[in-house]
């Protein structure tokens, strides 16, 4: 795969507070993984390793009105949680709308999620300011000036093996690197006896995967692969099919065509009136809101939402159709200046 194919950033909207600190003190210090976050936080807080028994808290940060707040940390963290549980606690400290006594334990699974709804909002509640924080250190961990030139690599062996080297834990390399991947892409490992499953946005398991199996992913997948990524052994599946964009010869339209492929099923005529919306629906929300940045990833993103839907297999199946998806992205790409 080329960079053209595979490398894609995901931008969601203003961007929310957590980003763009994170982004500012990645600049101000010239960062890159694995960031020494230990240094960071001496710079602005007295720091302390305790040995205490109380697993379900990581951390501790005390005095956040201070000039400079105390930060306790538990003895005895893997060093690449450590860096997490650091950062999340610089995030309390730097955010100056955090207050309070904080104990923390970091959750993986909000490094990437939707933002908290009051993130901006001065006097939210605890939880708003740990799913912030999180938020915080993912972003600093895992910056985008490290991410953005990362994902353009010819191969996704070389995307996890940058990765690997930035110094943080398997959820949250994936729960960073899954948001910038269009449909499509899927991850799996363990964490001991769980088994943790990654997935770009809009990816759909093929039918007849089961529980994920690998064999049957194998076999549904454009491409796969294994990798070591922070001490796991990942399962990585390409589902779409990536290849060189052709433009539809002669001028039928969008319409024309995809009435061709309605046509061949036996329906009736107010049957095939709302097959036709409905397709062009999936069409235009799909190109409006998932991301594709190039012809081909845009005709690879379309082809793989309709392999996934059941509904719409007996039309996807006249060559027509494909014939108007292409036409569809002509029309796309146009507007964006991109043919």
């Amino acid at each position: 795969m080329g960079d053209s194919e595979l490398g894609l950033w995901c931008t969601r909207g203003p961007e929310e507070p957590a980003k763009i600190l994170a982004s500012a003190i990645v600049a101000k210090y010239d960062l890159a993984p694995p960031i020494n976050v230990q240094r960071l936080v001496q710079e602005c807080a007295e720091l302390s390793f305790e040995d205490w028994p109380y697993a379900g808290c990581d951390a501790l940060v005390h005095g956040l009105h201070e000039p400079r707040p105390q930060v306790f940390v538990r003895t005895g963290l893997h060093p690449r949680r450590q860096r997490l549980t650091l950062a999340h606690e610089y995030g309390h400290i730097k955010m100056g709308w955090h207050y309070g006594t904080v104990g923390c334990q970091p959750v993986a699974n909000e490094i990437d999620g939707e933002p908290p709804e009051l993130s901006t909002t001065v006097g939210y509640d605890a939880v708003g300011q740990e799913r912030e924080a999180t938020r915080f250190a993912g972003y600093l961990i895992l910056p985008e000036t490290f991410l953005r030139p990362l994902i353009r690599s010819t191969n996704m062996d070389a995307i996890l093996d940058g990765l690997n080297s930035a110094g943080v834990s398997a959820d949250a390399a994936f729960m960073r690197l899954r948001n910038l991947l269009q449909p499509g892409f899927l991850f799996k490992f363990k964490v001991g006896d769980e088994r943790r499953t990654y997935a770009s946005p809009g990816t759909v398991t093929p039918a007849g995967c089961g529980q994920l199996g690998e064999r049957a992913l194998r076999d549904s997948s454009a491409e796969w692969g294994v990798a070591n990524v922070s001490d796991r052994r990942v399962e990585w599946f390409r589902l779409t099919d990536f290849e060189p964009f052709v433009p539809v010869p002669g001028s039928p339209s969008a319409t024309v065509l995809l009435r061709s492929a309605i046509a061949s099923c036996e329906l009736d005529a107010a049957r095939r009136q709302r097959m036709l919306l409905s397709i062009n629906g999936v069409v235009g929300g799909s190109l409006s809101v998932e991301r594709a940045h190039t012809p081909q990833q845009a005709l690879a993103l379309l082809r793989h939402k309709f392999d996934s839907k059941s509904e719409y297999e007996e039309v996807a199946a006249h060559p027509s159709f494909d014939l108007y998806l292409r036409r569809k992205v002509e029309e796309w790409a146009h507007k964006r200046g991109l043919l």
